[in-house]
């Protein structure tokens, strides 16, 4: 047998063993474990809110809704690579996503395990153009929410004015969306794309013809700005239902926050919870805690943020029947791609 054939081999019982229902529900089983052992599912921060439970209910059921909302976005991200696929499979691979997150290092690691389902559907020809469009969702959902603020702040600007960092609020908002844009402009810049000198070196290696996919795949979505502004105005949309669950659960503990300033800082907050883990717990918490105190004058932010990441945790366990579901009609297998 041949280093190719025994390699294949390999790679053939590592996808059967992957696929297999036993290891999924293990490893689904132990996502769900491992949030309980480290009261990542805190139902304690929960308890001393019986009389308000309505609006925790609230919270959570808004909290559904942008599931469905990401998961047309990531589909037409996919259109604009010329990768077409089924809304139900592009919810599938948005909730096995979700429910990775709780188990990787940031709230936003199942990007990883998302972009190895859309590689593994696209094949070999398309897997570059696939993960950029797992990148690209991440980013321009991430924008969303530095929009959202930048648009209230803007339009309501009499009243976050008044607010304490009111000023850098806006500032930070509007460098941060029109920063990212430029990027997206360069990166998707046709004189880039076609630029002698630098495709010469782009592909004396291999790494620098994956850089030149990568600078394509900017470049298809940049000239479709139809998909763009539809990604982007579905991550607004995304991110009111998130704020208008903050405001119900800054309700439930005893908070009115004016929703004007909520839509103004409440994105910050959210976005602070990238960088904790298993749904922002840690530094996602004490983000809440620093920015509700400072801006909105919110003396029990870490509250308000361990809910909200309890809550959202148990949202994202909707993606266990999503990844316990037969694979077989989601992963096309390799051999007939090649026939």
């Amino acid at each position: 047998m041949t280093d190719e054939s025994e390699s294949n081999s390999s790679r053939s019982l590592l996808r059967e063993l992957a696929s297999s229902r036993w290891v999924k529900i293990a490893i689904a089983v132990c996502i769900v474990y491992l949030l309980v052992r480290f009261n990542r599912l805190n139902w304690n921060a929960l308890a001393g809110l019986r009389d308000t439970w309505p609006w925790l209910l609230l919270s959570f059921a808004l909290m559904l809704p942008p599931f469905l909302i990401v998961s047309y976005r990531f589909q037409l991200l996919l259109r604009s690579q010329r990768i077409d696929v089924s809304f139900p499979l592009a919810l599938r691979w948005t909730m096995i996503g979700s429910l990775f997150d709780l188990s990787m290092p940031s709230s936003n690691g199942g990007d990883v395990v998302k972009a190895g389902y859309v590689a593994a559907y696209v094949g070999s020809g398309m897997r570059i153009r696939a993960v950029a469009a797992v990148a690209m969702d991440r980013v321009l959902g991430l924008l969303g929410l530095f929009l959202l603020a930048g648009i209230v702040s803007v339009f309501n600007w009499h009243v976050v004015s008044a607010m304490p960092g009111g000023a850098f609020l806006l500032l930070t908002s509007l460098a941060t969306t029109f920063g990212v844009l430029a990027a997206f402009r360069l990166l998707g810049s046709r004189r880039l794309y076609q630029h002698r000198w630098l495709n010469l070196q782009l592909e004396s290696s291999s790494i620098g013809k994956r850089i030149r996919q990568i600078v394509a795949a900017f470049n298809e979505l940049r000239e479709q700005p139809s998909y763009l502004f539809s990604a982007l105005g579905l991550s607004v949309l995304n991110h009111v239902f998130w704020c208008v669950s903050l405001i119900c659960i800054a309700r439930a503990v005893g908070y009115e926050v004016q929703p004007i300033k909520a839509f103004a800082v409440f994105p910050l907050a959210i976005f602070g919870n990238v960088f904790g883990v298993a749904g922002g717990f840690g530094v996602g918490t004490a983000g809440f805690d620093f920015i509700l105190s400072a801006l909105l004058g919110i003396g029990n932010g870490a509250l308000i943020g361990l809910i909200f990441q309890t809550l959202s945790s148990a949202s994202k366990l909707g993606g266990v029947p999503f990844y316990l579901a037969s694979s077989k009609s989601a992963v096309r297998d390799d051999d007939m791609k090649q026939t």
